[in-house]
Formats: structure tokens, sequence, C-alpha cells
């Protein structure tokens, strides 16, 4: 397809012959339904759109309020004959969609290519219809149901498709247009039902995407960014445009929504300085590889005081892994006692540091004391018996609370207790880490003295134990065989129906849909809550539907082939032991099945510690937000995130405005964003002298969590741990990182940097991210193999991938830059490697 961007100045389509005036109050022309309230934002934004000059097809509305559900008032069908016997576009057009607070993207019903009386009617009454679906109900909350207006179009003949984006819908950047384009007409590129090309418009269009089979060309992409630009100056905010392009080389705007998860930057970026504290600060990128929020940071911040405790109840040798924000950009650093490094040491002189340095004295004796009591394995038993059902049992309080029902009053309270369970949430999380850590480092070392085995022999030992990991998969393949069972749901899942026409189709898939996404939607699907939670995105959960129907994915046979895996390794360990004396024996043996009660929980955890309460946290900071912002207190709700909790909190007590505040905050943020902090700031420190020099106990603890520390979040960030892995192109060899899972697998690349792109994976994709969080999982079905920039063989990715039997390799440092969507390679999880395919 071609174009220019003197396309984008054509004249608006007129159609054959437009209605005239309003018929009645039940039809509306398009030109003057600008009202969200009766017409649905959906509509009122193509009205105003048209009525500055973009190209927007002609159309008519029914009002929310006009008509029954089941009928269609007689003008209806006299407006749509004006144009002739063309097909149509009959849309739903929602009161609470496409607005600035939420998109209920793929929630209301749309249907194409509708002829005749009796059709129009069918597909008007199935939009108002869609109001009262029970995915929206559970979207929207509860109360009356979001009001539908029902829009009306002839079809645009669509040689080709897609979306605009007039921010990175990844990192905000609101100086470059991202256009995905398909060929065909756009619903099958919104349902995740083919994966499109990409392009990048700043002042020249880009094509990230490979060159062959182009969809469209550069001019067509200038034209597209230049409308999509256009819409988000007339609607006053980025805009996600959908657009068609015609076979003359036009271009048309059939949708424009804003981009609800973006917090709102304007004006020009407000520089933040970087001032490194003392000491050697290294780039934290295993749990996001982006800036945090200002309201994400700060409740992160407990952080930093949990692993202090940590490193005091388990007798560490340094006072503290301590996370710290420098110029925007998270940074994190082993603390030395005192908090300033000490001398080298060799080896011969650490016996006697110990005995007259007194705060080593000291650590070394509680090194000592919490073996000797098995502070770890106390721990952990706390977990299953204490700590569990308690978050579980506040976060289930919280989950069923209807915030829109509250008084201020009451949901500052909800969102107290939704802080508070963060709070503590984290505070179990990382006591649990470092006794994880002493637990998983004790095996590994065993296994390394009695067997000689290397670090990925000792995870097979592990394999299929981490049930949590796989949950959401597992209860969506529930799903899928009872969509299976229903062929004619199947269709409409498998080529890229919408939610509510699926959920429509057939009650026991809508509740089984409902109760999938009621169970295991409260999570955050990575840990900055600025970003939606998988209760946000039913969407995303029909295309991870329509996946495990095309890949047959069975949890069963995964099942069994981990646990083939985990009896052979122990069988080949017992094997190798039989020689050795009972002594060494009955260690391991203790070792093993402490591993086996201690791994499980580095996932399980997680949920209950992190993922749902930081959703749930998110739910009250949206419904706060909502709120101030239509007071006129925040410009826009997202602005929320902008704010600290305790400064958002007292906007909602107080009335204060925090506009202010919120817009210097994305100033601050847009400089972040386009100025990435260094990979680390400060002189590295000596190595560390050889643990060996260390008594039993205190080199038995240390050495454990210093082993956990690098297996979870890699070598690099450990001192005197290896150099991040070098990239190479020898032998085919793309890219070298640590090995996380073993196999080898061939297939093409699909390169995701947020959750906002899971939609662009297809079925036996090699995954290449930056970094995952467990809700990831729910995508791990889909893909055949991962590659992660970042991380490390006990990191999140590494684990869930073991979990499913995906070959896997982390810590490739730039594998989302290195490689490209289609690219054809192999990973072996084994090596570590990904090579190209020839």
């Amino acid at each position: 397809m071609t174009g220019s961007p003197a396309a984008a100045d054509a004249p608006r389509d007129e159609g054959p012959r437009r209605p005239g005036a309003v018929l009645s109050r039940a039809v509306v022309p398009l030109d003057e339904a600008t009202d969200p309230a009766r017409f649905g934002h959906k509509a009122a934004n193509l009205a105003v759109l048209r009525g500055a000059g973009l190209p927007v097809p002609d159309g008519v509305v029914v009002p929310a309020a006009a008509g029954d559900a089941g009928t269609v008032p007689g003008e209806l069908v006299a407006a749509v004959g004006a144009w002739g016997d063309v097909p149509l576009a009959v849309r739903s057009s929602g009161t609470a969609e496409d607005s600035p607070q939420a998109s209920f993207a793929g929630l209301y019903t749309t249907v194409l290519g509708v002829r005749g009386e009796a059709a129009l009617r069918e597909a008007v009454a199935r939009c108002r219809a869609s109001a009262a679906a029970p995915r929206v109900g559970a979207y929207a909350g509860p109360g009356p149901a979001p009001a539908v207006a029902v829009l009306v179009q002839p079809m645009v003949a669509a040689v080709a498709a897609g979306v605009a984006f007039t921010a990175d819908p990844v990192t905000g950047d609101r100086g470059v247009v991202v256009i995905d384009a398909a060929r065909g007409v756009g619903e099958r590129l919104v349902s995740g039902a083919v994966t499109p090309e990409r392009w990048e418009v700043r002042d020249d269009p880009r094509r990230r995407s490979p060159d062959a089979d182009a969809v469209i060309d550069a001019g067509t992409a200038a034209t597209v960014a230049d409308l999509a630009r256009r819409a988000e100056r007339v609607l006053g905010r980025p805009q996600d445009v959908e657009w068609a392009g015609t076979a003359d080389g036009g271009v048309v705007v059939l949708q424009s929504r804003p981009i609800t998860t973006l917090a709102r930057r304007t004006g020009t970026p407000l520089p933040v300085p970087a001032e490194p504290p003392e000491g050697y600060w290294t780039r934290e990128t295993s749990h996001s590889p982006l800036p945090w929020t200002p309201f994400t940071r700060a409740v992160l911040a407990p952080r930093n005081r949990a692993l202090e405790q940590v490193c005091t109840e388990l007798g560490l040798l340094f006072q503290a892994v301590e996370f710290r924000d420098i110029g925007g950009w998270e940074y994190m650093r082993i603390v030395p006692l005192g908090g300033r490094e000490p001398p080298p040491l060799p080896a011969w002189a650490v016996p006697l540091a110990v005995r007259l340095v007194p705060a080593l004295r000291r650590r070394v004796r509680s090194a000592e004391a919490a073996v000797r009591s098995d502070v770890p394995g106390t721990l952990i038993e706390r977990w299953h018996r204490e700590w569990r059902p308690d978050l579980d049992a506040r976060a289930a309080a919280l989950r069923d609370v209807d915030l829109t029902a509250l008084d201020d009053a009451a949901l500052l309270a909800t969102a107290r207790a939704a802080l508070e369970l963060t709070r503590d949430g984290q505070t179990v999380h990382f006591r649990l880490h470092g006794a994880i850590a002493m637990v998983l480092g004790e095996l590994a070392a065993v296994s390394r003295d009695l067997l000689g085995w290397d670090d990925g022999r000792v995870f097979d030992l592990l394999a299929g134990t981490s049930r949590t990991s796989t949950a959401p998969a597992r209860a969506l393949a529930g799903v899928a065989a009872l969509v299976r069972e229903r062929p004619d749901v199947r269709r409409l899942v498998e080529e890229g129906a919408a939610v509510e026409q699926v959920l429509a189709a057939d009650p026991a898939v809508a509740g089984a849909f409902v109760a999938y996404l009621r169970e295991y939607g409260c999570r955050v699907l990575r840990y900055e809550m600025a970003e939606p939670s998988l209760e946000e995105r039913p969407d995303l959960v029909l295309a991870l539907l329509r996946d495990q129907l095309a890949n047959g994915f069975d949890p069963h046979a995964v099942e069994d082939a981990l646990r083939e895996r985990r009896t052979a390794a122990r069988a080949d360990a017992e094997a190798r032991l039989a020689t050795r004396g009972p002594a060494d024996r009955e260690h391991f043996t203790r070792a093993l099945e402490r591993a086996l009660r201690a791994y499980p929980v580095r996932e399980d955890n997680e949920v209950s510690t992190v993922s749902t309460p930081f959703a749930l946290l998110r739910r009250a900071v949206r419904e706060t937000g909502r709120r101030l912002s239509a007071r006129g207190l925040l410009t826009d709700a997202d602005d929320a995130f902008l704010l600290e909790p305790e400064e958002l909190l007292a906007a909602l007590r107080e009335g204060t405005d925090r506009r202010g505040l919120a817009g210097r905050r994305a100033r601050e943020q847009a400089w972040v964003l386009a100025h990435p902090g260094p990979a680390s700031h400060g002189r590295p420190p000596p190595p560390p002298p050889p643990l060996s020099a260390l008594p039993a106990g205190a080199r038995a603890s240390n050495g454990a969590f210093l082993w956990a520390v690098e297996q979870i979040i890699g070598p690099q960030a450990v001192p005197g741990g290896a150099p991040a892995p070098e990239d190479t192109t020898r032998d085919g060899v793309l890219l070298r990182g640590i090995p996380a899972s073993a196999g080898s697998y061939t297939s093409p690349v699909r390169v995701v940097r947020s959750e906002a792109e899971f939609g662009r994976v297809r079925a036996g994709d090699v995954l290449v991210c930056p970094v995952t969080s467990p809700v990831w999982s729910v995508l791990f079905p889909s893909t055949g193999a991962l590659v992660t920039d970042a991380g490390g063989a006990l990191s999140h990715p590494a684990i869930i991938a073991r979990e499913y039997g995906l070959p896997a390799v982390v810590a490739t440092v730039e594998g989302t830059t290195r490689l490209h969507d289609d690219q054809l390679v192999t990973v072996d999880g084994a090596t570590g490697t990904v090579r190209a395919v020839r």
C-alpha cells in the first residue's frame, strides 16, 4: 500500500448521500454526537475529529438511552439506507469506554459486514446487550452497568489497517508515534489474531520489522503518524488511534481513545540531577528495566529495612542490600558492615579480624547461632503456618470491596489497608528470600562437593515443584478444554472475536472465563503499579486462550515430564552417593528435603506478598485518581501514580490541588527516560577475602546467600562476581547468557518489552524480553523458548521456564536490542546461547 502525508488533509468521507438533520431522539448523525454521556466516548471522539477535519467515515448513532435493547427504530433503517446497499460496521460505544480513565478494550461488541434490515436489527441488539455482559460487569465493578450507544458506519474496504500510538506504549516517549499495521481489517490485529508490522515515526518513518513482504510503506506510515498527532492535538492527550488504508492510498480514522496506562507528561522535560552516594552501585534491572513512578518507588521503600533485618537475623557479613534511586534510575549495592568498605584483607588475616573487630565478631556469632537454631527453616515454616494465611485473608477482604460505592473516608481507609498490606507483604517477602537463599545454597554446595554437579543439574532435582508458577496456565487449560467441546465458541476464539462475543455465545464458557479472572486476575503484570493488572486485560486472557487452543498445551504432560526429570536426577544422585559414607548420604538427603520445601516458596510467596497486594493498591489508587481528576485536583486520573502515597491520600482527605506537583514529576520522568543512567556508579570494591577463612557456620550462611543473590539477579550484582556475558557472532552465536532451562528450540523471535505487547506473541514464538514477573507465567504456554536481558538461574523467568519445560537463556544483556521480530533463531538452554538459523 502507498500513501503520502497529503492524504491526511483529504476531505472527510461524506458517503454517497448523508442523512440530514436529527431524525428523532433515537437516531443522530455522527457529526452531532459529540456528547459522550449520550453517545459514548467512541462515537463522541470520532464526531469531534470529523468536526476538526480529520478523515472519519460518516455514521449515525443510536443514543445510549434510546429504544429497547432488542429493537431498532425505523429511523435507523431509513438513515443507513441513504448510503445504498453497502456492508455496515455496527459498533458499541460505551459511556465508560475510551475515556481518560479506562478503555474497556475488547469488552463490547463490534459486528462487521452487516447487510439487510434483519441483520442490522440483530447487530444493534447484540451491541446494546453487551452492556450487561458478565465480563463488562466484572471489569466495571459493582453497580449499574455502563450505558452503551451504537455507532453505525459504512464499512471501509481496507487493504491495510492497524493502530497508532502517539506515545511509545512501553517507555512513554512522547516524541515518537508507534504504528502497528496488518493486511485487511483492523479487528484481526486488535484481537491478536495476526502479528503486526511495526513502524516508528519521529522525524522520518523507520520500520522495525523485517523488510520482506511489507504491509505499508514509509509514505503511508508518515500519513498515519500525522493523523494520529492531529487526533492528539484535537483531543488533548496521547491517543491510541485505529486507522484503515484504502486501495486509492487514502487513510481514514476508525477510532481514537486515550492511552489510559500512560502517566500524563506535558511541558519541557525537567532535568533530574544524578548524585551518587558513596559506594559502588550497579543498575538493578532484574525487576524492572524502566524507572519507577514516584508512587511505586515509595511503596517499594520497605525493601531496604527488610533486607537489613535479613542480614542481621542470618548473621551475614555485610550490613544490608540497599536499593537507591540515582538520577531517576534504580541502583543497588551490598553495604559492608559499618557502611564503609574495609581495607582488603589477605586470607590469613580473616581469623584475626574475626577475633578483633567487634562488629565482625558479633556477626560471626549470629551466623553460627542462625545455623544451629535453623533460622531459615523456621522462617519457611512460619510462611506456611502463619504469614500466608494472614496475607491471603487480608487480600480476600479487600478484593470484593466496591470502591466506587465508598465515601471518601472509607476509600481512604481501604487505600490505607492496601498500603499496609504491601508493606507487610514486602517484609515477609524479603525475609523469606534470605531463608530460601540459605536452604537452596546449601543444596547447591552439597551437590557440588559430593556429586560434582553444576547448578543446572541441581535444579533438575527440584523441577516441577513450583506449582504456583504454572497454576494460571493450568486453570486456563481447563477453560480451553471447555471451549474445545463447543465448536461454535472455538471458532469465535480462533477467529479473533471480541471478549464479549465469545462470552455471549455460551453461558458455561462465560462463567468459567469470569471465574478465571476473579481467581487469577487480581495480580500485577509488572511491579510498576501504573501498569494494568491482569484483570484489566480480558483481551489478553482471550488471546492466551486462543494460543492454548492452537498449540494444544497439555499441563499434565508437562508435569509428567518434569516429574520424570526430577526422579531421574535423584536416582542419579543416590547412585553416585552409594559409595560414600552414611554421613554424606544423610547430609545430601537432608539438604534436598529442605530444598524441596523451600524452592516452591520462591514463587508461591510472590503472589501473596507482592503481586496481589500491589494489584489491590492499584485499584484504590485508580479510584482515588478518578475522584481527584473529576474534582479538578489532578489533570488526569493516572497522574495519581506521579504522587507518593501520602501526597495522594492527603489530596483526597484535604482537597489539595496536586496538578502542579504531578506536572513537575511528569516533566522529570520525561527527562529520566531520555537520559538512562550508567551501568554503575563508584569504584568496584576489592574482591572479598575467601569464605574458606571464616568459621564453618559463617562460611556456610554467607556462601549460600551470595550464591543465591547471584542466581537471582545475575553475576554482575555480586562483588567479585563474573562479568556480564560476552556477545559474539562467531559460529553463528548471536548472544551468550546464563543457561537457565535446558533444551534446544528453533522458531521466530518475538520481542516483548512490556505487558502492553503481550498480544503480539503467537503460539510457538521465542519470547525475548527484558525480564519477567511471575504473572508473566500466563504467557509461557504460548511460547517455545525464552531469552531475557537480565536475571540469573533463580530469577522468576528462569524458574517459570523450567516449570514449563521451556529452553531458556537469561542475562544476555542485549537480547531485546540485538534480536528482532521474526528473526529465526535457535535457543540452547544448556549452553546459554542464541544462534542464528541460516
